[in-house]
């Protein structure tokens, strides 16, 4: 009896001992399963509206992006206060890789202009990739009576040049208050409601100068509306037969080159891992054939636009210097 005893106590304790395998072998199978990134969609926060530049960049750089990961890259609109509320909306997600941030100029301009003291950019995110670095053109109206930039700055020392805009404080004001710091020229910004408001009253003759990217003027400057007057950059634009003839501020003696960029970022706390596949990813895109013909289709291959990590978060520190600069100088701070 006591042996029946002794070989059945033995089989529960074996039984027992196979169930709790069994039980820590479905534990690490569990935890190894949530390891693995991403799991679910990943959100990709674009902080403006549905069709401008921004907009078709993101949706397009997301396409191409989950066709590289197991999971897909989901684009979803945050627009509001000049890309803030899609900032705002990021910081208040997990820091665990499901949410990217598509970030601005405008961005760094709300965090020198103290815009959200809440949320910051370079205290709140870290960055992963710049992808794009796009280049302004300054114009004038076909029936304008400035025939170089020459003759706009001599006009502007001793008159006030007009320009419209949407938003007081943003990009394009910061850059032309810039531009008129090393000429010597006065400037007045002008606002309007929307972006075609702003174009309507550049084409109608009630402002004097134009401040665009180059995907944005093309067609103006191709039917004759506009005529390129300066390309602020650090050399011509030969690439493009429109501009070929247009000189560059740097060339002209005046180093300003500020213009729009697109690059990515994600709320600080990111696991290592998960931003090292994001950037991995990234890259891959950048690199891609499809990517480069896009990026040539929509004119943003003419200046270098790629940064990693390290070199972004630099360019990050030194554009929130140049933005605070021109902001404490003219008293917007």
């Amino acid at each position: 009896m006591k042996k029946y005893l002794s070989v059945a106590i033995v089989g529960l304790l074996g039984l027992g001992l196979a169930l709790v395998g069994c039980s820590d072998k479905s534990s690490d199978s569990s935890k190894a399963d949530q390891e693995v990134y991403p799991q679910r969609p990943v959100e990709l926060v674009i902080p403006f509206g549905e069709g401008g530049a921004s907009d078709i960049f993101a949706r397009k750089f997301a396409e191409m992006m989950t066709k590289r990961l197991p999971q897909p890259i989901q684009p979803v609109n945050k627009k509001g206060s000049g890309g803030l509320k899609g900032m705002i909306y990021a910081a208040q997600q997990n820091n665990d890789g499901y949410t990217i941030l598509e970030i601005t100029p405008s961005h760094v301009i709300a965090d020198a202009m103290d815009k959200s003291p809440a949320v910051k950019l370079l205290r709140d995110f870290e960055p992963l990739t710049r992808i794009q670095s796009d280049i302004y053109i300054l114009g004038v109206p076909k029936n304008s009576k400035f025939t170089s930039f020459k003759d706009l700055v001599e006009y502007g020392k001793t008159n006030m040049v007009t320009f419209a805009g949407i938003s007081p404080g943003g990009l394009d004001d910061m850059t032309l208050t810039a531009l008129a710091d090393a000429t010597g020229m006065k400037i007045r910004f002008i606002p309007y409601k929307s972006g075609s408001e702003v174009k309507a009253a550049v084409l109608g003759g009630e402002v004097d100068i134009y401040l665009d990217k180059v995907i944005s003027a093309i067609n103006y400057i191709k039917d004759g509306s506009i005529r390129p007057i300066l390309v602020l950059n650090n050399k011509r634009i030969d690439k493009i037969k429109e501009f070929k003839e247009v000189p560059s501020s740097v060339e002209l003696g005046y180093d300003v080159t500020i213009g729009s960029w697109r690059g990515f970022v994600v709320k600080k706390g990111v696991p290592q891992e998960i931003k090292a596949l994001l950037i991995k990813t990234m890259n891959e895109v950048y690199n891609s054939q499809e990517y480069q013909k896009f990026a040539e289709l929509n004119l943003v291959n003419i200046r270098e636009g790629f940064l990693n990590a390290e070199s972004f978060s630099v360019d990050l520190e030194k554009q929130y210097k140049l933005f605070d600069g021109i902001a404490r100088k003219v008293g917007l701070k």
